[in-house]
This record gives structure tokens, C-alpha cells and sequence, in this order.
């Protein structure tokens, strides 16, 4: 007999985890308008959700964007954190501004994040406080709160739920746990490519472990079923990504993963008020403190029902956020990570140190299984003093947030009356202008990406850092970044915010002794607005230098 009460037991779960959520970000709720969270790939989150959940229901347009131009696929050049704009949806026609909804974003992310874990962690072991105690400690860990500026790996629920859509499919296949498995692997996917590839190698340990159970051709053809439901869900982000990737090689050097590997000394850390003073403040905040590790391994020490696959989870993912090498006694040994990298389109990676979260997820769904094996689970008290003592263990200093001007700079309007051109605000990587970009929608050559940035973006942002930022030229006609940005745009229009950032008035002289850019309008804050006249271009004296893609970088700008 279904239970009455069940849906009343999952929004209150649902409120918990939301309060939890709202105290972690502390005080993001109250400056929800006003102020973001205070790291730069916030920003990059910012115009990132604003635009999927735009242009969700256009598929011509969702894997596009507006900045990078000219550019394809500029949303590509981050994770999408789809998984978490999709819960965004019914808010959409409610909130038109991108701050509140990146802040939306976050709370939704790590509330669901806790409410799914605690799912999974019920489904497991079938008791509710344990449920609960698994969400604490899989979505509020210190890692999962040091990140807490990054949205894609907030976006942890999925991976909860596609786990919890093969236990279901497993035991009792229907189409609902079809559903659920396919849906919830393909918005995993969609929202972190770490989550992703781990999704994939923890189904490759679910069929080895339930080998015997897969012999069952009912829950072979719902498995099949799933995993084509996911990938019908999945392609035409991968065929846009392998599009982006082929056109704009996103590609990593795989030393860069040994060197952002997991490295138990410097990374078994924690910023949670109950073990900062035990380590050092840096590190990849990965100790996962010792009720989840005291009871992850009473569970495996007992073999409770369920540790198996944890068990081998746990440390096949710990084994992957090793990277592609291990040094031992002066001994290098590869690793599962190397073979992996070496596949399509998993070159792309970059921080091993994430398989190690996901390790993390794997040892709250252990602790719950140990907790529940307890004799003193059964007492009415135990279970919320357990979930409270969870609390407190992972209980974090608040974050860090920086405040977001209202609007949008006035030369946008003033550009949008105009012959439509794509827009370059100097600096190339300013960061306020991803926020302007969400607001008025128009193609800018700005941007930023929290994994890559286009090629064409770094050239462009290289020599106006070198030949217009750092000193203004005599003559801007005859710069670098003057004649590459003629040769490539045949319309341009250049704003030199020459009041907000006084270090730009000689740069905006400059522009007003130039023939190649024409004087178009000053903005009431002060902004220059310049408009590229390529009939005005003048040949580049005989031995003028490389070419642009040829010089030598002079301390190429950072871009993120």
C-alpha cells in the first residue's frame, strides 16, 4: 500500500536541505538582487544559465551564445550546468534579471544536491534519517563548500538520481526507472563532463557487481533502454561539443592533470569550523571528516547490504582523481586516468581532484549504510542527532560576494539604435561585460569560459592587452589590434569606457585622432563609442612586423 504521507516526507526533506543551502551561502539570500557570489566563473555561471534558460526551448540556438563573437558554440566553452537550469525553468518567466536567477541557481543546485543524496541514500538502506544524514554529507562537504563558486560541480543531484534509476531498474524495472536513469544520466552529463565520465565508470562497476541480476532479459532490455534513452537526450550536445571541440581543438595537455591530481598531503584538508585548525589553509579541501569516514568503514567492516558497490566505487574513483601517473619510491606508475584521457573527447579534462568529490558522494551513501546497520538508529532520538552532529561537522566560514551594477552601461542602448555590429569593450576580459551581455542580448567579442576561451578571443585579447591597454599608441591606426580587427569584422563597434575606467582616456585620444575608427557618440556615463570604417583602412608600412597570429606574446592576459 503506497504511503499517504510520502510526498509531505519528501517537501519537508526538500525544505531541509533548502535551509541548509541558504545558511551555507549566507548572506547571498539577502543581497539576492545586488550581489553574486564573489569568484570570477560566477560570472561566467551568470550569462551561462541566463542564456539556456532563454533559449531552452530553441535548439538552434541553445548551444549558441552572444559572446565570442564571431565564434559557434560559445556556451560550450564552460559546463553547462543544464541539470540545474531545467529546475530553473518554472521560475523563468518570474525573474528577467540574471543575478537573482544565478543565485537561484546556486541555492536550487545544493538543495537539490542534498535532496537527491538523501534519496539515494533511503532508497539504499531504507531509513529515512539516514537518508538525511547521506545528503549532509555528500552535498555539504568541505569540498562541495569550497566550491560552492562553481555551479557545474553544485550540480551533483543528477548523479544521485541516475544511481539511484539503476537500483530501481535493477530490482523492479519499469518505465519510470527507465526514465529516470536515462533522463537523469543525460542532464549529469549536460551539467559537469567530470560528472559525466564518472557516471559512465560507476554504471561500468553497477554491471560487474550486479553481473548475476543482469542475466534477466526484463532488466537487460530496461537497462538497454535507458542507456539509449540517455544518449538520444545527450547527442546533440555531443554533437555540438565535438563540432566546438574539432573547430576550436579543446584540448588539454595531459601534464596539466598530473599536476591538478589529487595529492592526499596538500589536498586532505578542510575549511569546516570543526577541522580548519587541523590543516593547513590550502589544498583541494578533500577530508570528508570523520563521521563519514568512521561509518563508511563500520559498513564495510560489517558488509552491510549495498557496501560492495560502494566499496568498489569509492575506490575506483579515488583511483581515477590520482591522474595519469603515480610517483612511488622513485618509481612512476600509470594509471586508469591515463587511458582514459586518451579517449576522445575526455582530453578535454583538466582537475583529476574531481573524481575525488565523486569518491566523497560514494563515502556519505557508505556512511548512511553504516549508520543504519546501527542498533542505535532504531531509537526515536538517535537519527536527529546524528543529522545535527552532520550539520555541525560540515559547517563552513560563508562565502565570498561581490556586488553587480544594476543595468547595463548606457553605450549599449545607444549601439542598439544603430546598424547592427558585434561589440568590443575594452578590455577584452572585462568581467563585468558577461553580465552586460545577459542583459542586452546583443553579439559582443568579450567573454569569458570557466574551461576554455575560442582562439580567435585569445589573439584578439593578447594585442589590445599589449598594444592598447598597456600604453596607448601614437597612431591607432596603424596597431596590431587595429588592422586584425579590420581584416576580420566587416562592421565593429568599440566602447573605450574611458570615464568608469580613467586609465582608458589616453586610449579613447587615441581613438578620437584615428581614421579607421569613427567618432559615433559619448555615453551620458562617459563611455566613447567608436564604429570600425574599413574604407578607411591604410595600408601597413613594408616590414611592419608578424602577422598577429605570429608574435610573440608580451605576458598574455589571463582570461578567468
Amino acid at each position: 500500500m503506497r504511503d499517504k504521507h510520502a510526498l509531505g516526507r519528501e517537501a519537508l526533506a526538500a525544505l531541509f536541505f533548502l535551509a541548509l543551502a541558504i545558511a551555507a551561502t549566507r548572506p547571498l539570500t539577502a543581497l539576492v538582487r545586488t550581489h553574486v557570489l564573489g569568484h570570477l566563473d560566477v560570472l561566467v555561471d551568470l550569462w551561462t544559465v541566463h542564456w539556456l534558460a532563454m533559449h531552452f526551448f530553441d535548439p538552434s540556438q541553445i548551444f549558441q551564445g552572444n559572446i565570442f563573437h564571431p565564434a559557434r558554440h560559445a556556451v560550450l566553452h564552460s559546463d553547462l550546468s543544464l541539470g540545474t537550469v531545467v529546475l530553473l525553468l518554472p521560475f523563468r518567466p518570474f525573474i528577467h534579471d540574471p543575478v537573482p536567477l544565478i543565485n537561484l541557481a546556486a541555492l536550487v543546485a545544493l538543495a537539490f544536491g542534498g535532496w537527491a543524496f538523501h534519496a539515494l541514500g533511503y532508497a539504499v538502506t531504507g531509513d529515512r534519517w539516514a537518508g538525511l544524514l547521506c545528503g549532509v554529507l555528500a552535498a555539504f562537504n568541505s569540498h562541495q563548500m569550497r566550491h560552492v563558486y562553481h555551479l557545474n560541480l553544485l550540480t551533483a543531484g543528477w548523479l544521485a538520481l541516475f544511481l539511484l534509476g539503476l537500483h530501481r531498474t535493477v530490482a523492479r524495472p519499469t518505465a519510470f526507472s527507465v526514465a529516470l536513469t536515462g533522463v537523469s544520466f543525460s542532464l549529469c552529463a549536460q551539467s559537469s563532463g567530470y560528472y559525466g565520465v564518472a557516471a559512465v565508470v560507476l554504471a561500468a562497476v553497477f554491471a560487474v557487481v550486479h553481473v548475476r541480476t543482469l542475466g534477466r532479459p526484463r532488466v537487460i532490455a530496461a537497462l538497454l533502454a535507458a542507456a539509449l534513452l540517455g544518449t538520444l537526450l545527450t547527442l546533440p550536445y555531443l554533437t555540438a561539443y565535438l563540432d566546438a571541440r574539432q573547430e576550436q581543438g579543446l584540448r588539454r595537455n595531459i601534464n596539466m592533470s598530473a599536476a591538478m591530481a589529487f595529492h592526499p598531503r596538500q589536498d586532505l584538508t578542510s575549511d569546516a569550523y570543526a577541522y580548519r585548525w587541523l590543516s593547513p589553509r590550502e589544498g583541494e579541501r578533500l577530508f570528508p571528516g570523520v563521521l563519514a569516514l568512521a561509518l563508511g568503514a563500520l559498513a564495510v567492516a560489517r558488509r552491510r547490504p549495498g557496501t560492495l558497490f560502494y566499496g568498489i566505487a569509492f575506490a575506483v574513483t579515488l583511483l581515477l582523481s590520482f591522474g595519469p601517473r603515480l610517483e612511488v619510491a622513485g618509481r612512476t606508475f600509470d594509471l586508469p586516468y591515463k587511458w582514459l584521457f586518451s579517449l576522445p573527447p575526455f582530453d578535454g579534462m583538466r582537475h583529476p581532484y574531481t573524481f575525488a568529490a565523486v569518491a566523497l558522494f560514494m563515502l556519505a551513501v557508505l556512511a548512511a549504510i553504516g549508520w543504519a546497520g546501527l542498533r542505535i538508529a532504531a531509537r526515536a532520538w538517535a537519527g536527529p542527532l546524528m543529522v545535527l552532529l552532520a550539520v555541525l561537522e560540515t559547517l563552513s566560514p560563508p562565502p565570498f560576494v561581490r556586488a553587480i551594477p544594476a543595468g547595463v552601461p548606457p553605450a549599449y542602448e545607444m549601439i542598439r539604435a544603430r546598424p547592427p555590429a558585434p561589440i568590443l569593450e575594452v578590455p577584452v576580459f572585462a568581467p563585468d561585460t558577461l553580465v552586460w551581455a545577459a542583459r542586452h542580448g546583443l553579439p559582443v567579442v568579450n567573454g569569458q569560459g570557466s574551461a576554455f576561451v575560442p582562439g580567435g578571443t585569445r589573439i584578439i585579447a593578447r594585442l589590445v592587452e599589449n598594444h592598447w591597454v598597456r600604453r596607448a599608441p601614437a597612431d591607432l591606426d596603424a596597431s596590431k589590434p587595429a588592422l586584425y580587427l579590420a581584416d576580420i569584422f566587416p562592421a565593429l563597434y568599440v566602447i573605450v569606457p574611458a570615464v568608469r575606467e580613467p586609465a582608458f582616456r589616453p586610449l579613447a585620444a587615441a581613438f578620437d585622432r584615428s581614421r579607421l575608427f569613427a567618432f559615433v557618440a559619448e555615453a551620458p556615463d562617459g563611455d566613447r563609442i567608436y564604429e570600425l570604417r574599413r574604407d578607411r583602412i591604410r595600408a601597413p608600412a613594408p616590414g611592419a612586423g608578424p602577422r598577429p597570429e605570429e608574435e610573440e606574446p608580451e605576458g598574455e592576459p589571463t582570461p578567468r
